[in-house]
């Protein structure tokens, strides 16, 4: 019959795509082999380790990651340096982003995942891997998203599962966790996060529930975890 590949159908679409990439790499480097059965309990093989992380990488390219964090205004360095000249000589400056303003957030991480075609655990595994997000970072992420918070919360930002086929409203989402991120940053009040999201027809219970479901209140916003 020639190189095929076959994925399981029970799987989610995400997880099915993600096993076509791996599967491609194993078409790749793995010529020789007659057959291979990718299983669970031979994720510690190198073989399968580095099929895996060549999905992550193909799926997830690292520039268009960075651009993506980069776009939603994070992904900077704690401190940037320039040297400035002018006629007088040359002046060495340096820039100090806002504590905790670069922090990755699940809102940011739902609408990642969105972007790429992947899912919400790939998603954290290559930020971390990208040293996007600290391991304290990842591990807060992570305990969020297994606890049900990522899945409602890509259903309130009008995020569409890929196996429903809905047409997403890709300015509804950005505007939301841009909203959430200066609620975040108290830059803005509850009164006029209400409001905003009033605009793109977000309830007000629906509100709550993703602010309850980002960890952000009013009276105490979460302290930066960055390292």
């Amino acid at each position: 019959m020639g190189l095929f590949v076959v994925v399981n159908r029970e799987h989610h679409f995400l997880r099915r795509r993600f096993s076509f990439a791996h599967e491609y790499a194993h078409a790749i480097v793995d010529r020789e082999r007659v057959g291979i059965i990718s299983r669970a309990s031979k994720r510690d093989d190198l073989g399968e380790v580095r099929a895996n992380a060549f999905a992550a990488a193909f799926l997830m390219p690292e520039d268009g990651v960075r651009e993506f964090v980069a776009g939603l205004g994070k992904g900077k360095p704690s401190r940037t340096f320039a040297e400035l000249f002018d006629e007088a000589g040359s002046l060495n400056v340096e820039g100090r982003t806002e504590p905790g303003s670069q922090a990755l957030q699940l809102y940011d991480v739902v609408q990642i995942a969105s972007h790429f075609g992947a899912s919400r655990p790939a998603v954290l595994f290559r930020l971390r891997n990208l040293r996007l997000v600290s391991e304290a970072d990842f591990e807060h992420l992570k305990h969020l998203d297994e606890a049900g918070n990522g899945k409602q919360m890509s259903e309130l930002l009008g995020l569409a599962e890929p196996d429903h086929g809905e047409v997403r409203n890709e300015f509804r989402h950005r505007f939301l966790g841009l909203a959430l991120e200066a609620f975040r940053r108290d830059e803005i009040s509850r009164s006029k996060l209400r409001e905003l999201a009033s605009l793109v027809a977000l309830r007000e219970r629906d509100l709550d529930k993703l602010i309850e479901e980002a960890g952000l209140e009013d009276d105490e916003l979460p302290a930066s975890r960055e390292p």
